[in-house]
């Protein structure tokens, strides 16, 4: 998605039992973690001294986690728990058994009361495809939280509107996934219905999700 700077580069690889030292995850948690995840890297770090760019309150650094999976996908749940157990924004560039590369994250922000505690909300990824010979370079930006927005909306399948709240963005962005997860699903229902009554009640459905996955688009 992004190329990452010469001096932001890490490369540190990070075991999983670090990752449940400190926090106290589900048995399903901690199954999905050895049975889909083979390493964990710290692949880079956005600070101020590796970008040039000024820290913020909402956002001190940006980590980049490169993933490689034993599996050919990783469940969401997974991915959420690994950004809980890390209290900065992080971007995971993920890579599953075909060599496949997919890049994730989820929008972070510090608690408004809790100091030290952060909300994580939804999460956004790209389909796996094949990896780009290069990534383009970490966009401009006037400081690390505007860097952090900017990368942020590259994973969002629809733009920002003139005026519109991140908040707002990210709503519309979400109603669009899950419309579109819906008529994919349904797509499929269609295609292997045999009953012609049938057929045409799930076609009618999916013109309906059709029709407001184009309102989210466009309106």
């Amino acid at each position: 998605m992004f190329d990452c700077p010469p001096a932001s580069l890490l490369n540190r690889r990070i075991p999983k039992s670090k990752f449940l030292a400190n926090s106290h995850p589900s048995t399903r948690l901690r199954d999905l973690l050895t049975t889909q995840v083979g390493t964990i890297t710290w692949l880079a770090k956005l600070s101020p001294e590796s970008t040039n760019l000024s820290a913020t309150s909402a956002v001190a650094e940006i980590e980049v986690f490169h993933l490689t999976l034993k599996e050919k996908e990783i469940n969401p749940d997974l991915l959420d728990f690994l950004d809980k157990t890390v209290p900065h924004p992080i971007f995971f560039r993920i890579q599953n058994k075909e060599g496949e590369c997919s890049h994730s994250a989820a929008f972070k922000r510090p608690h408004e009361v809790n100091a030290g505690d952060w909300v994580l909300s939804s999460r956004f990824s790209t389909d796996f495809a094949s990896s780009p010979p290069t990534f383009p370079p970490l966009p401009t930006a006037l400081d690390l939280d505007k860097l952090y927005l900017t990368l942020f909306e590259l994973l969002l399948p629809l733009s920002s509107r003139s005026g519109e709240s991140l908040e707002a963005l990210i709503n519309r962005n979400k109603q669009h996934q899950t419309l579109s997860r819906q008529a994919r699903a349904l797509e499929n229902k269609l295609n292997r219905e045999k009953q012609f009554n049938r057929k045409v009640v799930f076609n009618q459905e999916l013109n309906a999700l059709r029709l407001e996955i184009q309102q989210k688009e466009n309106s």
